[in-house]
């Protein structure tokens, strides 16, 4: 926005320009970012030319929210941040980006031209680090060109699997004006390719051999969106898993369903993965999710799709390897005629993942209720368009099992990279993406103390998340391990500190709440209110199967 002392007056075409206009150009929502005298040229541009910018609290929120936008909505998300520090703080979200394979574009500014090799202030090579959590970093110092390494950059970045991109400026070509035009159109999507006959052929005779048949819809499914996976479910009668950017694909409260495709948090698609005689793995690679594969039967015959070429055959030599559209795959599934499959055994894996979900209810006791009560409260209050983050502490683990998403882009989860840190900014950028849908972010309270202060971010621009701290005193997923490991821990206990103080100081709401119905008045209070909101919540310190199984 201008503030007072800005003029409204159109500003001159220069290269920040440039960069913006770009960005509306490819439906870029908003960027998001954190100042610097070098980028002010962008800054204009977007007060300028009408592009949202969010100035978050940390270049690391910043990035992370950017991500969390194209985790919700489909499409990239973009941060400008400044030079130096300002970029090496975007390294772990270009990290978890990357192993997320999540399209976000990451510019980021240079000393000017006049001052390259002479120590200026704040400047360092950051390209070769760049270059180390993304796929593809470049340096631009033509502001005529600015747009023509974003093109490069956008075929990139949805290339094959997606991922981060980032450009360097230096700061002079960003204030520079063009001598060329600017261009307003967006550059076309990569091609993703058919499924050739001689593919679908082997595929439909192997399929129609198969009787204990295992679906795993993979991530790729998120971005090449299909409206047949639900038929493929029902005509065939098979039971499903889903991978971290497939939830929601198919509403998780489907019969079929058997929870996530999460090996360690999962035991029924463990004994799945054994058992099956043929897995079909649509979008995505044997990865450690999948236990790299190593978990499958000896007699398992394995079709996988995915338009990766590099993903084929990773971890895990499939029979059928296809490179193409996956989408375009489960149109062949479809139109099969239904399978004859082993449905006592199919069924049977249903059944037994509901039987597993049952068994994780667990009692509280003096120090809290059990975390599963608590994920269960706030599930049970939220309403169907709820965006649910989580990450990768124990707390996380135990969510896992427990949401059932029901739409696509209502599960962010940071976990790839096992980074902490990420979910409450994901929480902010989920608002961002979503205005009208209740954004959840559960952490505990060793997570929350990353990147709590953009709960301030989100109330200065009118928009609410909220965030549940189930609260055990410890650093969980490492404590429990370290007890059951060694029978003692190591500098794993947190004090319990008043978040939902913090909460208030930042501009928000905050509530402390002991059981289910204290959890569930505060939610309601606080998705009435608009406000970002924190609700601390006591737990019982118990781990969970998934830290139990990988420890």
């Amino acid at each position: 926005m201008l503030t007072k002392n800005q003029s409204a007056k159109s500003a001159t075409m220069d290269g920040g320009a440039a960069v913006v206009a770009w960005l509306k150009a490819v439906g870029v929502q908003n960027i998001f970012s954190v100042s610097g005298g070098p980028i002010n040229s962008v800054y204009r541009a977007c007060a300028h030319q009408g592009l949202p910018l969010i100035h978050a609290r940390h270049e690391a929120a910043a990035c992370f929210m950017a991500e969390a936008q194209s985790r919700v909505t489909g499409k990239a998300g973009a941060a400008v941040v400044t030079l130096g520090p300002g970029v090496t703080n975007a390294v772990t979200p270009g990290l978890v980006a990357m192993l997320a394979g999540t399209p976000v574009i990451i510019v980021g500014a240079q000393a000017g031209t006049k001052s390259a090799e002479r120590g200026a202030g704040m400047a360092y090579d950051v390209l070769p680090i760049m270059k180390g959590v993304t796929k593809w970093a470049a340096r631009c110092t033509d502001p005529n060109r600015l747009q023509e390494y974003l093109d490069i950059a956008w075929r990139k970045m949805w290339a094959g699997r997606p991922g981060p991109v980032f450009l360097e400026v230096p700061t002079d070509i960003l204030s520079t004006p063009l001598s060329t035009e600017v261009a307003s159109a967006c550059p076309p999507m990569p091609g993703i390719a058919g499924v050739p006959a001689r593919d679908a052929d082997a595929a439909r005779t192997l399929l129609a051999q198969a009787k204990r048949p295992l679906l795993v819809l993979g991530d790729e499914l998120f971005w090449d969106r299909t409206d047949r996976i639900t038929e493929v479910v029902e005509k065939h009668g098979l039971a499903f898993a889903t991978m971290r950017l497939a939830r929601g694909i198919v509403d998780e409260r489907h019969p079929r369903w058997m929870g996530p495709a999460y090996a360690p948090c999962n035991a029924t698609v463990r004994r799945a993965m054994k058992e099956a005689d043929c897995i079909l793995l649509l979008g995505h690679h044997f990865e450690f999710d999948l236990e790299f594969g190593d978990t499958v039967g000896q007699d398992a015959r394995i079709i996988q799709v995915c338009s990766d070429q590099e993903l084929l055959h990773r971890n895990k030599q499939a029979d059928i390897a296809i490179a193409a559209s996956p989408a375009a795959f489960l149109d062949v599934v479809a139109e099969m005629s239904p399978l004859q499959i082993d449905r006592l055994w199919n069924d049977g894996l249903v059944t037994a993942w509901q039987s597993e979900r049952e068994s994780q209810l667990g009692e509280g006791d003096a120090t809290g209720i059990h975390p599963v009560a608590a994920i269960d409260a706030v599930s049970a209050a939220a309403p169907d368009n709820a965006i649910f983050v989580t990450s990768h502490g124990n707390i996380d683990f135990w969510a896992d099992a427990r949401l059932r998403v029901p739409a696509v882009g209502r599960y962010l989860r940071a976990g790839q990279s096992g980074a902490l840190g990420a979910e409450v900014p994901y929480g902010a950028g989920a608002c961002f993406a979503d205005p009208d849908a209740p954004v959840i972010v559960f952490v505990g309270d060793g997570g929350v103390g990353f990147h709590i202060s953009e709960l301030d971010t989100a109330e200065r621009y009118g928009r609410a998340f909220i965030i549940v701290v189930l609260d055990d005193e410890m650093w969980g997923a490492i404590a429990l391990p370290q007890e059951q490991s060694f029978g003692e821990t190591y500098e794993m206990n947190l004090p319990r500190r008043d978040w939902a103080k913090v909460a208030v100081g930042l501009g928000g709401r905050g509530y402390f709440a002991r059981d289910a119905d204290a959890i569930q008045k505060a939610l309601a209070d606080a998705i009435a209110s608009g406000k970002p909101a924190l609700i601390q919540v006591p737990v019982r310190s118990v781990i969970s199967p998934y830290m139990a199984y990988i420890s």
